[in-house]
């Protein structure tokens, strides 16, 4: 490009300048949203930031707001309760799923295989005892749901697989950690050098690949009652033992790479959140005092002049005395009532008037459910789940923003289940195979052989549930019949296993048969259409 095609292209002086930082005086070629010579951009400032500054800078004060949010607000106290109990549950159950093809085996094998896995680790998740908590006080799905609250509202879900011996076949157990003890070493800073070599972040240690190699715990909570210096002590923990059993857990849904910490989902509405919250009580307080104060008096008389005339004066017993202070203690002696309502004794020049209370303000509930609405779209859930106001949905409107959610908190549960509950399931397996409580072929050896094949599982929470059961079971018969599904699927989105539905069914033909019932098994249900005679060829 000559000299004069570079001036023509880009100006000289002042207005290069003003072409490579666009700023006024150049008509930049860009997109309109990186101009700042447009008013509706001038003002909007901004900067990119690597992620970890972005999350850590201030992570303490948005986990410390997201916690009082969801302890003071009835909104998002119960949008959380609704998304925890969609996602998660109180009994989510593990579905083992080994790509038996990867290892040359057939679906029979796998099929037994998954059977006695899964009911081995129901015997450990469901032990009365709790013995797979190391704290002892839940069972494996409420620890699951109380990590799925970290998730959401800090960000991230920190646990640490320890191992016991209680008196059980199994020593694996889970500990919950608050991510607030998630911390760099005492002394040291973001992205400073390990005597390894490796850097820290937030707590994470990173070896020079980018992994993350170790987590640095704090001996207490920063906020423990009691803190002493020594308890601002670290404890490294290593992600991983030497043969590849997880031994700290920490989840939480990247937005960006190299992102090492998680951030909270509530972060985006927070600030919209805060400011419906404010209204809601200026329109609850004004409401309150309005009915309260139902009625306000009036008087033409300076407050001095009223003492004045309230004030005794010696030596008379003339008109001032009778007319106000003789008059007041005779009311008040002897109020008076009209229909058993009372009478109010006024003050000279004093009017009455009654109060009409304007709360809440026209527009508000217009405005409430409009500030709802983008509160409910952060939050994965729809205007009526999280106001829990059904008046204004119909089947059809109910039916769409089913699926469209539905499949939001599906996908929060695979990466959760994935992120948070797969690894405890691996390091729970490890150890059932070492024991003898699951077999493999070739021996506890060849868990390591096929480890991410055998590791390989998917997590039943919560069904959908269902809006019009006897079309949506309509549909589901058409599918299955059709080999678009099968049952297994269709139990999965009602939470339900397969295998039980199927024993379940099992059992009640053989009740039905010992109590000579078993017609009642070809039964048609009421409402069943008859079945039409088949027409055989030749007949009219």
């Amino acid at each position: 490009m000559s000299p004069d095609d570079y001036r023509r292209a880009f100006g000289d002086g002042k207005n290069r300048k003003a072409a490579l930082t666009g700023q006024p005086g150049f008509a930049p070629r860009a997109y309109d949203a990186g101009r700042t010579d447009i008013p509706s951009m001038s003002g909007w400032r901004t900067r990119i930031g690597q992620v970890d500054r972005e999350a850590l800078g201030s992570r303490d004060q948005i986990v410390a707001r997201a916690r009082d949010l969801v302890r003071n607000n009835p909104i998002i106290s119960g949008g959380l309760d609704r998304r925890q109990e969609a996602v998660v549950g109180q009994r989510i159950r593990l579905r083992a799923q080994p790509d038996f093809a990867a290892m040359g085996r057939g679906f029979e094998w796998a099929d037994k295989w998954s059977q006695g896995v899964e009911a081995q680790f129901r015997v450990w998740d469901r032990d009365s005892r709790k013995l797979c908590d190391a704290e002892r006080t839940q069972n494996f799905g409420a620890l699951a749901a109380t990590a799925y609250r970290h998730w959401w509202v800090d960000g991230e879900a920190l646990a640490y697989v320890e191992m016991r011996d209680r008196g059980s076949a199994y020593r694996t157990c889970v500990r919950l950690i608050d991510p607030d003890r998630l911390q760099n070493p005492r002394g040291m800073s973001d992205n400073a050098t390990l005597p390894n070599g490796n850097t820290t972040v937030g707590g994470v240690e990173i070896d020079p690949s980018g992994v993350a190699v170790a987590y640095h715990i704090r001996v207490q909570h920063p906020d423990k009652i009691g803190t002493s210096f020594q308890s601002a002590e670290t404890v490294r923990i290593e992600r991983e033992d030497r043969d590849g059993r997880p031994r700290m857990i920490h989840a939480f849904r990247r937005s960006r790479a190299e992102q090492r910490r998680g951030i909270s989902r509530l972060v985006a509405s927070m600030r919209r959140i805060k400011m419906l919250d404010r209204y809601d009580n200026a329109e609850l307080e004004a409401a309150l005092l309005n009915a309260v104060m139902a009625m306000q008096v009036k008087t033409t008389v300076p407050t001095a002049e009223i003492k004045e005339a309230l004030a005794p004066v010696a030596g008379d017993t003339g008109h001032q005395d009778w007319n106000v202070a003789a008059q007041v203690d005779y009311r008040g002696d002897k109020p008076l009532y009209l229909d058993g309502v009372q009478i109010l004794n006024l003050l000279p020049n004093e009017e009455a008037s009654f109060l009409t209370a304007a709360r809440p303000a026209a527009h508000y509930p217009e405005f409430r459910a409009e500030g709802l609405r983008s509160i409910a779209s952060d939050f994965g859930l729809s205007h009526q789940q999280l106001a829990q106001n059904w008046e204004d949905i119909n089947y059809s409107s109910a039916r769409t923003l089913l699926n469209e959610i539905w499949r939001g908190l599906l996908d929060d549960r695979w990466l959760f289940g994935q992120e948070f509950c797969t690894p405890i399931y691996a390091a729970w397996l490890q150890e059932a195979v070492a024991i003898g409580k699951v077999k493999l072929p070739g021996g506890p050896v060849a868990f390591f052989r096929y480890r991410a094949e055998l590791t390989m599982a998917d997590w039943l929470g919560p069904g959908r549930g269902r809006i019009d059961p006897k079309k949506e079971a309509d549909a589901s018969d058409s599918n299955m019949a059709a080999n678009r599904t099968n049952l297994s699927m269709e139990a999965a989105e009602q939470g339900l296993d397969a295998r039980e539905v199927l024993m379940g069914r099992a059992r009640d033909k053989r009740m039905l048969k010992e109590f000579q019932l078993e017609e009642s098994l070809d039964a048609k249900p009421a409402g069943a259409p008859a079945e039409t005679a088949s027409v055989e060829e030749g007949d009219q």
